[in-house]
């Protein structure tokens, strides 16, 4: 099997395509390299561009036509950034992802997985969300998470695409062999900031000292990237079974909220 990763080469793509090499699953990797290591391509077929250059996406499937799927990892993920320029943000994560989906349905890409974020729900009473959860994105990264979601949906119903949609929070470490991590030079996540304030000597803030817990700290859930990037290949390897009448009519929606214990996929 071979498939496209779009945004190989960052933090959560990267760690995929490790993943699917030690599955006998063939990636190959498209990536700007705005946030990606190049690194984290070595050894590994590699085309630098952007997702919405139709003839670089042209390019890839007429040299690789068996392309099986395409797993869409390519999006800025920070909060506070998005905040800070969300332009930029909905250029990067919804503008040129519609483009990138006309150029796959014009190369007759038949299967596509999402990795989306459980940050578009609403959290309940005590704070907790599970499938059930109503969207309500509060920020303007997660809002053009869902936004996509929304186009991904209604391409979805024209039979163009199967789609299916991965939800999850805060994915953390790297691949058991230290192929791939998160690597950035000034840490926005929890356990980078951890990590530096260590190695600094400086002391690690804590947001939130009122929240109903016994400490009175926030409590947030992660999942570590190594399962994430198995949910992915156990998608991948099920993927037509989760659309049993017909593979392209259909949206699904597979909710990871919290680390896998037993079952990947929900079908």
């Amino acid at each position: 099997m071979k498939i496209l990763i779009a945004g190989g080469a960052g933090f959560i793509g990267s760690t995929i395509a490790s993943a699917c090499i030690d599955e006998g699953i063939e990636p190959i990797i498209l990536d700007n390299l705005v946030t990606g290591r190049r690194e984290f391509t070595a050894g590994r077929t590699f085309y630098e561009g952007d997702i919405a250059d139709g003839s670089l996406i042209d390019q890839i499937f007429a040299q690789h036509p068996d392309i099986y799927a395409v797993v869409d990892c390519a999006a800025l993920i920070v909060v506070p950034e998005s905040v800070a320029e969300p332009l930029r943000y909905y250029t990067e994560n919804v503008a040129k992802g519609i483009l990138f989906l006309g150029h796959l349905v014009r190369n007759d890409c038949r299967r596509l997985i999402f990795s989306s974020s459980a940050s578009i729900y609403a959290a309940g009473s005590d704070f907790a969300v599970d499938e059930n959860s109503p969207l309500d994105p509060l920020s303007p990264y997660s809002r053009t998470k869902a936004l996509f979601e929304t186009v991904l949906r209604d391409i979805s119903f024209t039979g163009a695409l199967g789609i299916v949609s991965l939800r999850y929070f805060n994915p953390v470490g790297a691949d058991p062999k230290m192929r791939s991590g998160l690597q950035v030079r000034r840490p926005t996540h929890a356990l980078g900031k951890m990590i530096e304030a260590r190695e600094f000597g400086e002391t690690f803030q804590i947001t939130g000292v009122d929240w109903p817990t016994r400490d009175g700290s926030g409590i947030r859930d992660y999942i570590h990237v190594w399962d994430l990037a198995h949910a992915h290949i156990q998608t991948l390897r099920r993927f037509d079974t989760l659309f049993p009448t017909n593979p392209q009519s259909y949206y699904q929606v597979i909710n990871r909220l919290f680390p896998i214990q037993s079952a990947l996929i929900r079908s």
